[in-house]
């Protein structure tokens, strides 16, 4: 692991806070806010006095190309480490900086302890402003093929954007997995990813099933005939009805992957249904009494290279966004030219002109 890999977190006394935070930094970045009453209060009026971080020049591939391995064999930028902290902003609330970028990721991880280095089965950006308590989220394919940075030396200049924590994590890259996907998007997109916080999917029903489950709209049923058992050893038929629909952890991340009956790009909106209905949970009076149980949800299978300081600052102004200052965007595939790769996967390329206009949104430009 790289030296910004993540962090791990107990139940001791002195990272009980730190957990809360988590809790309230890893699902506020999928619309989802909590746990203030337990920070502790000396966080939310710390000063940071930090250096202000400054993006580079974005390189952005000429837009009239065919798609092929040797399109963006331009040397990459030498990777760089983005430690420096965020600096306070001074009209802003709760301590924070004027914007925070930060990363929700999403694992397949069966064993719990992010030690086999892994592709990234969902990949979400939160922006959160806190000059005027808004938020946005940017919901990313984890097909889409696109270059990656730092790589040269090992004869990779692209791939899927799924692949990217993967490399850094077996390449060694300075900082490691999550420091190869940031620096992937910024490359892409322009979007300076400031932070990570990485949840696997065993943390996800916990967490779903410690909040007493989750209501969903459906607008269309749902009839999966080949969604796959949890030992990978078959598939059965997964149906959801159409309408107001009560999910539990197990079924609200089912919801949440299929695919068969529609694309990748509809699974990405059934991803953010279902981020903004644990957000309106966890927002209950009901939930209070269930802090703890989902304390435990998360215990030891969250990881971020959030400060502490910088997780108060997100849970203290996660209850003041509401929910209509939430915008959500999301590369689906009008934003995409499909694509076939010499190998023969089936990979999307990205429209930058069309998605342009998008990223501006979500960074409130």
């Amino acid at each position: 692991m790289g030296p910004l890999a993540g962090s791990y977190f107990g139940m001791s006394k002195s990272t009980y806070s730190i957990l809360i935070g988590i809790l309230g930094a890893s699902v506020i970045m999928a619309g989802v806010f909590a746990g203030v009453s337990l920070l502790n209060p000396g966080w939310l009026s710390a000063a940071f006095n930090r250096t202000p971080v400054r993006p580079n020049v974005v390189v952005v591939p000429n837009q009239n190309y065919t798609p092929n391995p040797g399109v963006f064999a331009t040397v990459p930028p030498p990777a760089v480490v983005w430690s420096t902290p965020l600096p306070t902003a001074e009209n802003g609330v709760c301590g924070g900086p004027e914007q925070m970028t930060i990363a929700l990721l999403g694992v397949d991880d069966r064993e719990g302890n992010y030690a086999k280095p892994t592709r990234t089965d969902a990949i979400k950006l939160l922006n959160v402003r806190f000059t005027d308590k808004s938020a946005a989220l940017f919901s990313i394919p984890r097909d889409l093929y696109m270059p990656q940075p730092n790589l040269e030396e090992v004869g990779i200049t692209q791939d899927r954007i799924n692949t990217a924590y993967l490399y850094g994590e077996v390449y060694g890259v300075p900082g490691g997995g999550s420091e190869q996907l940031k620096q992937t998007i910024e490359l892409n997109f322009g979007i300076r990813v400031h932070r990570y916080v990485m949840v696997n999917f065993g943390a996800f029903v916990n967490f779903v099933d410690a909040l007493g489950g989750i209501d969903i709209y459906v607008p269309t049923a749902i009839s999966d005939p080949t969604f796959p058992l949890p030992d990978d050893s078959g598939v059965f038929l997964f149906e959801v009805p159409a309408g107001e629909v009560h999910m539990d952890g197990l079924t609200a991340l089912r919801y949440a992957r299929t695919r068969h009956q529609d694309d990748d790009y509809h699974r990405i909106l059934r991803q953010q249904e279902v981020l903004m209905a644990i957000r309106d949970k966890v927002l209950s009076p009901a939930v209070i009494p269930q802090i703890p149980a989902l304390l435990s949800a998360l215990n030891g299978l969250a990881r971020t290279d959030l400060t502490p300081e910088e997780i108060a600052s997100l849970a203290c102004i996660g209850p003041q966004i509401d929910r209509q200052a939430i915008d959500a965007y999301a590369i689906t595939g009008e934003y995409v030219i499909p694509w076939t790769t010499p190998t023969g996967g089936r990979v999307s390329i990205p429209n930058r002109e069309a998605i342009g206009p998008l990223v501006s949104g979500f960074l409130g430009q």
